[in-house]
């Protein structure tokens, strides 16, 4: 069979293509470790409600943040769960395949990112129960997504 590169259709091309169906896992992890850092902003306002202070440059902080979080989870994920014989057919993560888990992660902060700039914009001002109820459905989403494709 002549590999792809773009979407693995065999289970030999897993891990090796730039997208698997652990692609759509990787947006959640994404989704998760982004709302997880603005969380430690959010319950700083809420424990002094007068220090309101999420401002833009925390958002991209938290961002940057994920995308850290991503390039570490890579690798430790091709080292240590590999060594440990707990990774996917026991093979270790393409070059390709790792840049693009990295890229979307990083997607899945973006849509955080995204959903909080446009509330913040819209009500000048973020409402953290829409945030997270959106942050918390766009996880369920692409876990789904995520399940429905490996099973």
């Amino acid at each position: 069979m002549i590999f792809n590169w773009f979407w693995a259709t065999l289970q030999s091309e897993i891990n090796q293509s730039m997208f698997d169906f652990f692609s759509f896992g990787h947006i959640a992890m994404g989704i998760v470790v982004f709302s997880l850092l603005s969380l430690i902003s959010t319950l700083r306002n809420l424990v002094d409600p007068n220090n309101f202070k999420v401002q833009k440059l925390h958002w991209i902080w938290f961002f940057i943040g994920t995308i850290i979080f991503g390039i570490f989870w890579e690798i430790v994920e091709n080292t240590l769960v590999l060594s440990w014989g707990l990774k996917y057919q026991d093979r270790a993560d393409s070059i390709v395949n790792g840049i693009f888990d990295v890229i979307l992660v990083g997607i899945g902060g973006l849509i955080c990112y995204a959903f909080a700039f446009l509330l913040y914009k819209k009500v000048k001002k973020c409402e953290f129960p829409w945030f997270y109820l959106f942050n918390s459905l766009s996880f369920i989403l692409f876990f789904m997504i995520y399940l429905a494709l490996k099973f």
